[in-house]
Protein backbone atom coordinates (compact mmCIF):
# COMPACT_ATOMS: atom_id res chain seq x y z
CA UNK A 1 0.00 0.00 0.00
CA UNK A 2 1.61 3.32 -1.09
CA UNK A 3 2.54 5.26 1.67
CA UNK A 4 0.48 8.23 3.09
CA UNK A 5 -2.65 6.68 1.60
CA UNK A 6 -5.87 6.77 3.17
CA UNK A 7 -8.61 3.62 3.50
CA UNK A 8 -12.00 4.17 4.90
CA UNK A 9 -12.65 1.54 7.44
CA UNK A 10 -15.49 -1.13 6.52
CA UNK A 11 -17.98 0.88 9.13
CA UNK A 12 -17.90 3.85 7.34
CA UNK A 13 -18.59 2.32 4.10
CA UNK A 14 -21.27 0.72 5.47
CA UNK A 15 -22.58 3.69 6.48
CA UNK A 16 -22.38 4.65 2.84
CA UNK A 17 -24.40 1.86 1.39
CA UNK A 18 -26.95 2.54 4.35
CA UNK A 19 -28.09 5.50 2.56
CA UNK A 20 -28.88 4.28 -1.06
CA UNK A 21 -32.19 4.09 -1.93
CA UNK A 22 -32.47 0.18 -2.98
CA UNK A 23 -30.84 -2.22 -2.32
CA UNK A 24 -30.43 -3.42 -5.85
CA UNK A 25 -28.08 -0.36 -5.76
CA UNK A 26 -24.98 -2.70 -3.57
CA UNK A 27 -24.65 -5.26 -7.07
CA UNK A 28 -22.89 -2.30 -8.61
CA UNK A 29 -20.50 -1.93 -5.49
CA UNK A 30 -20.02 -5.79 -5.06
CA UNK A 31 -18.43 -5.79 -8.35
CA UNK A 32 -15.87 -3.40 -7.36
CA UNK A 33 -13.31 -5.61 -5.15
CA UNK A 34 -13.82 -8.71 -2.85
CA UNK A 35 -13.77 -6.66 0.81
CA UNK A 36 -17.00 -4.55 -1.03
CA UNK A 37 -18.51 -7.84 -2.41
CA UNK A 38 -18.23 -8.85 1.22
CA UNK A 39 -19.59 -6.12 2.94
CA UNK A 40 -22.58 -5.65 0.90
CA UNK A 41 -23.79 -9.01 1.13
CA UNK A 42 -23.23 -9.18 5.21
CA UNK A 43 -26.07 -5.48 4.76
CA UNK A 44 -28.53 -7.43 2.18
CA UNK A 45 -31.43 -7.77 4.00
CA UNK A 46 -33.77 -9.11 1.70
CA UNK A 47 -33.56 -12.57 -0.64
CA UNK A 48 -35.41 -12.81 -3.88
CA UNK A 49 -35.06 -16.37 -5.35
CA UNK A 50 -35.95 -16.04 -9.01
CA UNK A 51 -36.01 -18.99 -11.71
CA UNK A 52 -35.77 -23.21 -10.66
CA UNK A 53 -31.96 -23.67 -10.23
CA UNK A 54 -32.26 -24.26 -6.74
CA UNK A 55 -33.70 -27.87 -7.36
CA UNK A 56 -29.76 -28.73 -7.36
CA UNK A 57 -29.12 -29.99 -3.47
CA UNK A 58 -27.69 -27.22 -1.16
CA UNK A 59 -28.37 -23.85 -3.36
CA UNK A 60 -30.45 -22.37 -0.87
CA UNK A 61 -27.92 -23.31 1.85
CA UNK A 62 -25.09 -21.67 0.10
CA UNK A 63 -27.66 -18.71 -0.68
CA UNK A 64 -28.00 -17.82 2.70
CA UNK A 65 -24.33 -18.50 4.05
CA UNK A 66 -23.33 -15.66 1.50
CA UNK A 67 -25.74 -13.25 2.90
CA UNK A 68 -25.63 -14.00 6.50
CA UNK A 69 -28.32 -10.84 7.56
CA UNK A 70 -31.33 -11.84 5.42
CA UNK A 71 -34.51 -11.58 7.54
CA UNK A 72 -36.67 -11.85 4.38
CA UNK A 73 -36.78 -14.47 1.95
CA UNK A 74 -39.06 -14.06 -1.44
CA UNK A 75 -39.95 -17.62 -3.09
CA UNK A 76 -43.16 -16.42 -4.54
CA UNK A 77 -41.43 -15.91 -7.95
CA UNK A 78 -39.37 -19.49 -7.70
CA UNK A 79 -40.27 -22.29 -10.33
CA UNK A 80 -40.29 -25.67 -9.18
CA UNK A 81 -41.10 -27.32 -5.83
CA UNK A 82 -41.02 -25.78 -2.53
CA UNK A 83 -40.81 -28.68 -0.21
CA UNK A 84 -36.82 -29.58 -0.74
CA UNK A 85 -35.90 -25.96 -0.94
CA UNK A 86 -37.50 -24.97 2.72
CA UNK A 87 -36.28 -28.23 3.91
CA UNK A 88 -32.60 -27.35 3.02
CA UNK A 89 -33.45 -23.79 3.97
CA UNK A 90 -33.92 -25.65 7.64
CA UNK A 91 -30.65 -27.56 7.79
CA UNK A 92 -28.89 -24.08 7.20
CA UNK A 93 -30.99 -22.69 10.65
CA UNK A 94 -27.87 -21.19 12.08
CA UNK A 95 -27.86 -18.86 9.08
CA UNK A 96 -31.66 -18.09 8.86
CA UNK A 97 -32.08 -17.37 12.51
CA UNK A 98 -32.85 -13.95 11.94
CA UNK A 99 -35.74 -14.95 8.97
CA UNK A 100 -39.12 -13.07 9.88
CA UNK A 101 -40.45 -12.67 6.97
CA UNK A 102 -41.13 -15.91 4.15
CA UNK A 103 -43.26 -15.30 0.62
CA UNK A 104 -44.06 -18.62 -0.81
CA UNK A 105 -47.60 -17.02 -2.42
CA UNK A 106 -48.57 -17.64 -6.41
CA UNK A 107 -47.77 -21.61 -6.03
CA UNK A 108 -50.03 -24.45 -6.20
CA UNK A 109 -50.32 -25.69 -2.68
CA UNK A 110 -48.48 -25.21 0.39
CA UNK A 111 -45.66 -27.13 0.91
CA UNK A 112 -46.18 -28.81 4.13
CA UNK A 113 -43.32 -31.20 4.38
CA UNK A 114 -40.70 -28.15 3.67
CA UNK A 115 -42.90 -25.69 6.40
CA UNK A 116 -43.17 -28.53 9.02
CA UNK A 117 -39.07 -29.18 9.08
CA UNK A 118 -38.75 -24.99 8.77
CA UNK A 119 -41.42 -24.70 12.12
CA UNK A 120 -39.27 -27.29 13.87
CA UNK A 121 -35.87 -24.84 13.62
CA UNK A 122 -37.05 -21.65 13.38
CA UNK A 123 -39.81 -20.46 16.02
CA UNK A 124 -39.17 -16.65 15.24
CA UNK A 125 -41.21 -16.09 12.07
CA UNK A 126 -43.45 -13.08 12.03
CA UNK A 127 -44.63 -12.89 8.52
CA UNK A 128 -45.79 -15.21 6.46
CA UNK A 129 -47.27 -14.82 2.90
CA UNK A 130 -49.20 -17.34 0.92
CA UNK A 131 -51.62 -15.22 -1.14
CA UNK A 132 -52.43 -16.88 -4.45
CA UNK A 133 -52.40 -20.73 -3.93
CA UNK A 134 -54.04 -22.69 -6.24
CA UNK A 135 -55.42 -25.39 -3.26
CA UNK A 136 -55.59 -23.72 0.39
CA UNK A 137 -57.84 -25.91 2.94
CA UNK A 138 -58.68 -25.53 6.52
CA UNK A 139 -56.05 -28.29 7.39
CA UNK A 140 -53.09 -26.33 6.19
CA UNK A 141 -54.38 -23.49 8.25
CA UNK A 142 -54.07 -25.98 11.34
CA UNK A 143 -50.63 -26.91 10.61
CA UNK A 144 -49.31 -22.76 10.44
CA UNK A 145 -51.11 -22.06 13.52
CA UNK A 146 -49.16 -25.11 15.46
CA UNK A 147 -45.73 -24.80 13.53
CA UNK A 148 -45.65 -20.84 14.12
CA UNK A 149 -47.07 -19.91 17.10
CA UNK A 150 -45.66 -16.53 17.07
CA UNK A 151 -46.67 -14.95 13.68
CA UNK A 152 -47.56 -11.47 13.67
CA UNK A 153 -49.07 -11.55 9.87
CA UNK A 154 -50.52 -14.12 7.72
CA UNK A 155 -51.41 -13.25 3.94
CA UNK A 156 -53.99 -15.77 2.63
CA UNK A 157 -56.06 -13.96 0.63
CA UNK A 158 -57.42 -14.81 -2.93
CA UNK A 159 -57.41 -18.60 -2.32
CA UNK A 160 -58.01 -20.72 -5.75
CA UNK A 161 -56.89 -17.14 -8.01
CA UNK A 162 -54.34 -17.17 -10.63
CA UNK A 163 -52.18 -14.40 -10.05
CA UNK A 164 -51.40 -13.61 -13.55
CA UNK A 165 -54.36 -13.47 -15.35
CA UNK A 166 -56.37 -12.84 -11.95
CA UNK A 167 -58.98 -15.95 -12.81
CA UNK A 168 -60.27 -18.14 -10.31
CA UNK A 169 -59.36 -21.96 -10.19
CA UNK A 170 -62.64 -24.17 -9.25
CA UNK A 171 -62.38 -28.11 -9.24
CA UNK A 172 -65.24 -30.64 -9.54
CA UNK A 173 -65.19 -30.73 -5.27
CA UNK A 174 -64.50 -26.96 -4.76
CA UNK A 175 -64.58 -27.83 -0.72
CA UNK A 176 -61.30 -29.26 -1.29
CA UNK A 177 -59.63 -25.86 -1.85
CA UNK A 178 -61.71 -23.51 0.71
CA UNK A 179 -61.50 -22.39 3.91
CA UNK A 180 -64.15 -22.03 6.31
CA UNK A 181 -64.66 -19.56 9.78
CA UNK A 182 -63.35 -22.97 11.37
CA UNK A 183 -59.60 -22.81 9.34
CA UNK A 184 -59.43 -19.08 9.63
CA UNK A 185 -56.40 -17.29 12.43
CA UNK A 186 -55.09 -14.19 10.45
CA UNK A 187 -57.40 -12.62 8.15
CA UNK A 188 -56.61 -10.97 4.69
CA UNK A 189 -58.91 -10.40 2.33
CA UNK A 190 -60.48 -13.90 1.75
CA UNK A 191 -64.10 -13.36 0.88
CA UNK A 192 -65.32 -16.81 1.90
CA UNK A 193 -65.36 -16.06 5.80
CA UNK A 194 -68.00 -14.94 7.91
CA UNK A 195 -68.39 -12.97 11.33
CA UNK A 196 -67.09 -16.15 12.90
CA UNK A 197 -63.57 -15.65 12.35
CA UNK A 198 -63.91 -12.04 13.95
CA UNK A 199 -64.95 -13.82 16.33
CA UNK A 200 -61.73 -15.95 16.59
CA UNK A 201 -59.40 -13.21 15.92
CA UNK A 202 -61.36 -11.14 18.53
CA UNK A 203 -61.11 -13.87 21.12
CA UNK A 204 -57.40 -14.61 20.46
CA UNK A 205 -55.76 -11.29 19.21
CA UNK A 206 -56.86 -8.89 22.29
CA UNK A 207 -54.21 -6.38 21.39
CA UNK A 208 -54.84 -6.43 17.56
CA UNK A 209 -54.54 -2.78 16.25
CA UNK A 210 -55.78 -3.07 12.35
CA UNK A 211 -57.86 -5.40 9.94
CA UNK A 212 -58.21 -5.00 6.61
CA UNK A 213 -61.99 -6.80 5.29
CA UNK A 214 -61.94 -6.77 1.61
CA UNK A 215 -64.77 -8.06 -0.49
CA UNK A 216 -65.93 -10.13 2.44
CA UNK A 217 -69.83 -9.97 1.50
CA UNK A 218 -70.54 -12.66 4.30
CA UNK A 219 -69.01 -10.45 6.96
CA UNK A 220 -71.37 -8.10 8.58
CA UNK A 221 -71.38 -4.41 10.46
CA UNK A 222 -72.43 -7.76 13.65
CA UNK A 223 -69.08 -8.61 13.22
CA UNK A 224 -66.72 -5.63 13.50
CA UNK A 225 -68.74 -4.59 16.71
CA UNK A 226 -67.78 -7.28 18.21
CA UNK A 227 -64.38 -6.99 17.68
CA UNK A 228 -64.67 -2.91 18.17
CA UNK A 229 -65.50 -3.71 21.77
CA UNK A 230 -63.36 -6.84 22.48
CA UNK A 231 -60.37 -5.18 21.13
CA UNK A 232 -59.44 -2.18 23.09
CA UNK A 233 -56.19 -1.41 21.15
CA UNK A 234 -57.99 -1.52 17.63
CA UNK A 235 -57.41 1.58 15.83
CA UNK A 236 -58.00 0.99 12.15
CA UNK A 237 -60.55 -0.58 10.26
CA UNK A 238 -60.81 -0.81 6.67
CA UNK A 239 -64.08 -2.48 4.91
CA UNK A 240 -63.29 -2.43 1.48
CA UNK A 241 -66.01 -3.43 -1.28
CA UNK A 242 -68.95 -4.38 1.13
CA UNK A 243 -72.84 -3.61 2.09
CA UNK A 244 -72.53 -2.16 5.35
CA UNK A 245 -76.04 -2.94 6.63
CA UNK A 246 -77.15 -3.44 10.12
CA UNK A 247 -80.70 -2.91 12.73
CA UNK A 248 -80.77 0.46 14.22
CA UNK A 249 -79.49 -1.04 17.39
CA UNK A 250 -76.34 -2.10 15.49
CA UNK A 251 -75.88 1.10 14.25
CA UNK A 252 -76.33 2.71 18.08
CA UNK A 253 -73.47 0.66 18.96
CA UNK A 254 -71.13 1.85 16.95
CA UNK A 255 -72.20 5.08 18.59
CA UNK A 256 -70.67 3.67 21.90
CA UNK A 257 -67.87 1.49 20.36
CA UNK A 258 -64.09 1.59 21.20
CA UNK A 259 -63.24 5.08 21.02
CA UNK A 260 -59.37 3.79 20.21
CA UNK A 261 -60.40 3.87 16.77
CA UNK A 262 -58.33 6.64 14.46
CA UNK A 263 -59.26 5.50 10.84
CA UNK A 264 -62.21 3.63 9.21
CA UNK A 265 -62.16 2.63 5.21
CA UNK A 266 -65.15 2.35 3.77
CA UNK A 267 -64.10 2.55 0.53
CA UNK A 268 -65.96 0.75 -2.99
CA UNK A 269 -68.87 0.13 -0.22
CA UNK A 270 -72.69 0.12 0.31
CA UNK A 271 -73.18 2.82 3.07
CA UNK A 272 -76.54 4.49 4.20
CA UNK A 273 -76.85 7.63 5.71
CA UNK A 274 -77.74 6.36 9.11
CA UNK A 275 -74.15 4.91 9.44
CA UNK A 276 -72.72 7.68 8.63
CA UNK A 277 -74.76 9.60 11.39
CA UNK A 278 -73.65 7.26 13.94
CA UNK A 279 -69.98 7.50 12.87
CA UNK A 280 -70.13 11.11 14.06
CA UNK A 281 -72.00 10.77 16.87
CA UNK A 282 -69.09 7.91 18.12
CA UNK A 283 -66.84 11.17 17.71
CA UNK A 284 -64.79 8.48 15.18
CA UNK A 285 -63.94 11.85 12.89
CA UNK A 286 -62.13 13.92 15.36
CA UNK A 287 -58.93 12.92 13.36
CA UNK A 288 -60.36 15.17 10.00
CA UNK A 289 -58.31 18.34 9.02
CA UNK A 290 -58.84 20.77 6.43
CA UNK A 291 -57.11 19.06 4.19
CA UNK A 292 -58.67 15.72 4.10
CA UNK A 293 -62.15 17.70 4.21
CA UNK A 294 -61.27 19.56 1.23
CA UNK A 295 -60.66 16.24 -0.83
CA UNK A 296 -63.79 14.27 0.95
CA UNK A 297 -66.14 17.43 -0.21
CA UNK A 298 -65.83 16.49 -3.55
CA UNK A 299 -68.24 12.97 -3.22
CA UNK A 300 -70.79 15.28 -0.97
CA UNK A 301 -72.45 16.87 -3.55
CA UNK A 302 -75.47 15.57 -2.45
CA UNK A 303 -75.77 16.17 1.27
CA UNK A 304 -77.86 18.15 3.18
CA UNK A 305 -76.67 17.79 6.77
CA UNK A 306 -73.68 17.36 8.49
CA UNK A 307 -72.17 16.50 11.77
CA UNK A 308 -68.57 17.56 12.70
CA UNK A 309 -68.63 18.44 15.93
CA UNK A 310 -65.57 18.22 18.34
CA UNK A 311 -63.85 17.61 15.13
CA UNK A 312 -61.11 19.75 16.82
CA UNK A 313 -58.80 20.29 13.57
CA UNK A 314 -61.34 21.71 11.43
CA UNK A 315 -61.23 25.76 10.83
CA UNK A 316 -63.33 27.95 8.86
CA UNK A 317 -61.54 26.76 6.19
CA UNK A 318 -63.71 23.32 6.09
CA UNK A 319 -66.89 25.50 6.34
CA UNK A 320 -65.44 27.46 3.01
CA UNK A 321 -65.27 24.09 1.61
CA UNK A 322 -68.55 22.59 2.55
CA UNK A 323 -70.34 26.06 1.15
CA UNK A 324 -68.24 25.87 -2.24
CA UNK A 325 -68.88 21.96 -3.21
CA UNK A 326 -71.99 20.62 -1.42
CA UNK A 327 -74.31 22.70 -3.08
CA UNK A 328 -77.38 20.89 -1.36
CA UNK A 329 -76.12 21.72 1.85
CA UNK A 330 -79.01 23.03 4.45
CA UNK A 331 -77.54 22.15 8.01
CA UNK A 332 -73.59 22.46 9.05
CA UNK A 333 -73.24 21.49 13.04
CA UNK A 334 -69.40 22.30 13.62
CA UNK A 335 -69.68 23.08 17.29
CA UNK A 336 -66.37 22.59 19.43
CA UNK A 337 -63.67 22.64 16.14
CA UNK A 338 -61.38 25.43 15.93
CA UNK A 339 -63.21 27.90 13.93
CA UNK A 340 -61.70 31.27 14.44
CA UNK A 341 -58.44 30.07 15.51
CA UNK A 342 -57.04 30.34 11.71
CA UNK A 343 -57.59 33.43 9.96
CA UNK A 344 -58.82 32.46 6.63
CA UNK A 345 -58.11 34.44 3.38
CA UNK A 346 -60.47 33.50 0.83
CA UNK A 347 -59.95 34.66 -2.48
CA UNK A 348 -63.57 34.22 -3.97
CA UNK A 349 -66.65 35.14 -1.77
CA UNK A 350 -69.12 32.04 -1.63
CA UNK A 351 -72.40 32.13 -0.97
CA UNK A 352 -74.48 28.78 -0.14
CA UNK A 353 -78.37 30.36 -0.51
CA UNK A 354 -79.38 26.37 0.86
CA UNK A 355 -77.42 26.43 3.79
CA UNK A 356 -80.60 27.71 6.70
CA UNK A 357 -79.09 26.63 9.82
CA UNK A 358 -75.58 27.09 11.50
CA UNK A 359 -74.60 25.20 14.74
CA UNK A 360 -71.02 26.74 15.76
CA UNK A 361 -71.24 26.59 19.16
CA UNK A 362 -68.50 25.97 22.37
CA UNK A 363 -65.84 27.35 19.24
CA UNK A 364 -64.03 29.54 21.71
CA UNK A 365 -61.95 31.25 19.15
CA UNK A 366 -64.95 31.97 17.24
CA UNK A 367 -64.56 35.72 17.22
CA UNK A 368 -66.31 38.66 15.39
CA UNK A 369 -64.35 38.77 12.24
CA UNK A 370 -65.37 34.74 11.95
CA UNK A 371 -68.09 34.81 12.35
CA UNK A 372 -69.16 37.84 9.73
CA UNK A 373 -67.51 35.38 7.03
CA UNK A 374 -69.13 32.61 8.21
CA UNK A 375 -72.52 34.77 7.22
CA UNK A 376 -71.49 36.24 4.26
CA UNK A 377 -71.50 32.61 2.90
CA UNK A 378 -75.07 31.83 4.42
CA UNK A 379 -77.32 34.79 3.49
CA UNK A 380 -80.38 32.85 3.90
CA UNK A 381 -79.24 31.44 7.14
CA UNK A 382 -82.78 31.13 9.21
CA UNK A 383 -81.00 29.28 12.65
CA UNK A 384 -77.34 30.20 14.12
CA UNK A 385 -76.16 28.82 17.71
CA UNK A 386 -72.99 30.87 18.58
CA UNK A 387 -73.44 29.94 22.55
CA UNK A 388 -70.60 29.63 24.48
CA UNK A 389 -68.36 31.80 22.11
CA UNK A 390 -66.36 33.28 24.69
CA UNK A 391 -64.32 35.59 22.12
CA UNK A 392 -67.82 36.69 20.48
CA UNK A 393 -69.34 40.50 21.13
CA UNK A 394 -72.27 42.00 20.26
CA UNK A 395 -70.35 43.88 16.96
CA UNK A 396 -69.99 40.20 15.50
CA UNK A 397 -73.51 39.10 16.23
CA UNK A 398 -74.91 42.88 14.59
CA UNK A 399 -72.51 42.26 11.55
CA UNK A 400 -73.88 38.64 11.01
CA UNK A 401 -78.05 39.47 11.85
CA UNK A 402 -77.04 42.49 8.33
CA UNK A 403 -75.74 39.84 6.04
CA UNK A 404 -78.61 37.13 7.41
CA UNK A 405 -81.77 39.08 7.74
CA UNK A 406 -84.08 36.05 7.37
CA UNK A 407 -82.76 34.39 10.66
CA UNK A 408 -86.15 33.31 12.71
CA UNK A 409 -84.10 32.04 16.27
CA UNK A 410 -80.60 33.03 17.69
CA UNK A 411 -79.03 31.45 20.30
CA UNK A 412 -76.08 33.10 21.80
CA UNK A 413 -76.09 31.83 25.79
CA UNK A 414 -73.37 31.75 27.89
CA UNK A 415 -71.08 34.78 25.74
CA UNK A 416 -69.40 37.04 28.45
CA UNK A 417 -68.95 39.51 25.91
CA UNK A 418 -72.01 40.09 24.08
CA UNK A 419 -73.81 42.58 25.13
CA UNK A 420 -76.50 43.40 22.78
CA UNK A 421 -77.45 42.63 19.28
CA UNK A 422 -76.55 45.76 17.45
CA UNK A 423 -78.58 48.58 15.84
CA UNK A 424 -80.12 48.26 12.55
CA UNK A 425 -83.02 47.39 10.01
CA UNK A 426 -86.55 45.61 11.24
CA UNK A 427 -85.63 41.97 11.64
CA UNK A 428 -89.03 41.05 10.82
CA UNK A 429 -88.65 36.73 10.90
CA UNK A 430 -86.87 36.55 14.34
CA UNK A 431 -88.96 34.37 16.40
CA UNK A 432 -86.70 33.40 19.38
CA UNK A 433 -83.73 34.85 20.81
CA UNK A 434 -81.83 32.86 23.53
CA UNK A 435 -79.38 34.63 25.50
CA UNK A 436 -79.22 32.55 29.17
CA UNK A 437 -76.21 33.89 30.50
CA UNK A 438 -74.73 36.71 28.06
CA UNK A 439 -73.68 40.20 28.88
CA UNK A 440 -77.09 41.37 27.75
CA UNK A 441 -77.67 44.56 29.23
CA UNK A 442 -80.99 47.34 29.27
CA UNK A 443 -79.48 49.02 26.19
CA UNK A 444 -79.17 45.41 24.53
CA UNK A 445 -82.75 44.88 25.34
CA UNK A 446 -83.72 48.68 23.99
CA UNK A 447 -82.17 46.86 20.48
CA UNK A 448 -84.02 43.83 20.66
CA UNK A 449 -87.21 46.16 21.12
CA UNK A 450 -86.95 48.19 18.02
CA UNK A 451 -85.81 45.17 15.63
CA UNK A 452 -87.81 42.33 16.75
CA UNK A 453 -91.52 43.59 16.54
CA UNK A 454 -92.43 40.15 16.04
CA UNK A 455 -90.55 38.03 18.53
CA UNK A 456 -92.30 35.23 20.44
CA UNK A 457 -89.82 34.08 22.42
CA UNK A 458 -87.52 34.94 24.67
CA UNK A 459 -84.53 33.44 26.84
CA UNK A 460 -82.82 35.74 29.39
CA UNK A 461 -81.82 33.37 32.10
CA UNK A 462 -78.86 34.53 34.02
CA UNK A 463 -78.67 37.66 32.65
CA UNK A 464 -77.22 39.93 35.72
CA UNK A 465 -77.26 43.11 33.99
CA UNK A 466 -81.07 42.73 33.03
CA UNK A 467 -83.48 45.17 34.97
CA UNK A 468 -87.17 45.63 35.36
CA UNK A 469 -86.96 49.37 33.22
CA UNK A 470 -84.93 47.44 30.40
CA UNK A 471 -87.49 44.69 29.66
CA UNK A 472 -90.92 47.30 30.15
CA UNK A 473 -88.79 49.36 27.78
CA UNK A 474 -88.58 46.18 25.44
CA UNK A 475 -92.25 45.21 25.47
CA UNK A 476 -93.26 48.24 24.12
CA UNK A 477 -92.82 47.03 20.69
CA UNK A 478 -92.38 43.26 21.15
CA UNK A 479 -96.42 42.81 20.97
CA UNK A 480 -95.83 39.38 19.82
CA UNK A 481 -93.95 38.05 23.14
CA UNK A 482 -95.58 35.41 24.48
CA UNK A 483 -92.74 33.38 26.27
CA UNK A 484 -90.25 35.11 28.65
CA UNK A 485 -87.86 33.67 31.08
CA UNK A 486 -86.36 35.46 33.88
CA UNK A 487 -85.29 33.10 35.81
CA UNK A 488 -81.88 33.80 37.52
CA UNK A 489 -82.22 37.52 36.81
CA UNK A 490 -81.04 39.73 40.32
CA UNK A 491 -82.49 42.90 39.21
CA UNK A 492 -85.78 41.81 38.70
CA UNK A 493 -88.22 42.37 41.47
CA UNK A 494 -91.12 39.56 41.99
CA UNK A 495 -93.66 43.19 41.84
CA UNK A 496 -92.75 43.87 38.52
CA UNK A 497 -94.01 40.08 37.37
CA UNK A 498 -98.14 41.39 37.93
CA UNK A 499 -97.89 45.10 36.15
CA UNK A 500 -95.57 42.78 33.13
CA UNK A 501 -98.47 39.90 32.92
CA UNK A 502 -101.09 43.11 33.23
CA UNK A 503 -99.57 45.25 30.30
CA UNK A 504 -98.97 42.50 28.28
CA UNK A 505 -101.87 40.56 26.65
CA UNK A 506 -100.00 38.42 24.48
CA UNK A 507 -97.81 36.67 27.36
CA UNK A 508 -98.88 33.04 28.01
CA UNK A 509 -95.87 31.71 29.63
CA UNK A 510 -93.07 33.99 32.31
CA UNK A 511 -90.27 32.06 34.27
CA UNK A 512 -90.14 34.24 37.39
CA UNK A 513 -86.59 35.31 38.98
CA UNK A 514 -87.16 33.25 41.90
CA UNK A 515 -90.01 31.58 42.59
CA UNK A 516 -89.96 30.84 46.04
CA UNK A 517 -90.17 34.50 46.69
CA UNK A 518 -93.64 34.51 46.11
CA UNK A 519 -96.57 35.34 48.21
CA UNK A 520 -100.01 33.78 48.75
Amino acid sequence: MAKGRKVLLDECWELIFNRLHHQSDLESFSLVCKSFLALTNRLRLHLPVIGSTLLIHGTISKLVHRFPNHNSIDLSNFKGELDPVLVDLASSISYTSNLEQLDISDHKRLPIKGLKELGRKLKGLRVLKCSYLTLLRDTDLYVIAELFPFLEELDISYPGTNHTCGSRYIPADASYLTMTDSGIEVLSGNHLITDRSLLALSMNCLNLEGIEVEDCALITLKGILLMLRTCAALSYISMSGMAILGSSSDFECLATSSRSLQTLEVSHSFITDEFLFLVAKASLLYFLTDESMNGLSQYLQCLDTIGLSDCVKLTISTFFTLARNCPSLEEVYMENTSIGMKKGCFPNVVKNPRICAVNLADNLSLDDDALTKVASMCPTMEILDVSSCTSLTGAGIASALEMCNQIRKLQFDDCPLTTHIGKGAELPNLEAISAAGSALNDEGLAMIGSRCSRLVKLNLENCKEVTAEGIQAMMKNCRSLRKINLKKCPQVSINFLSSLVVSSASLTRVIPPCCSAFSD
